[in-house]
């Protein structure tokens, strides 16, 4: 639980400084791009709209903390380093 919290805490900032958006947008892409999925095949996945996923990767959104979790669990990378740039 306070896993999460501190997960949409880091997620809130995040929606209000432009370039956490948009490290978070080239962390998501590199790793979409790696792991040799499409967005349709991520939305699909976790349930939202194709367009929510570009938007997430071109940095005008950020996903809510439980889709950050599944897109870290989907991609196969820790959802600190996903959504934060944290190790």
């Amino acid at each position: 639980m306070n896993r999460r919290l501190n997960l949409d805490a880091q997620l809130e900032s995040t929606l209000e400084n432009n370039s956490s958006r948009r490290a978070f947008a080239a962390r998501l892409d590199m790793t979409i791009k790696r792991a040799k999925v499409t967005s349709s095949r991520v939305a699909r996945s976790l349930g939202v709209p194709e367009r929510d996923v570009t938007l997430w990767r071109a940095g005008v959104t950020v996903p809510k903390s439980t889709d950050c979790e599944r897109l870290s669990a989907l991609l196969d990378v820790d959802v600190a380093w996903l959504c934060a740039g944290q190790a």
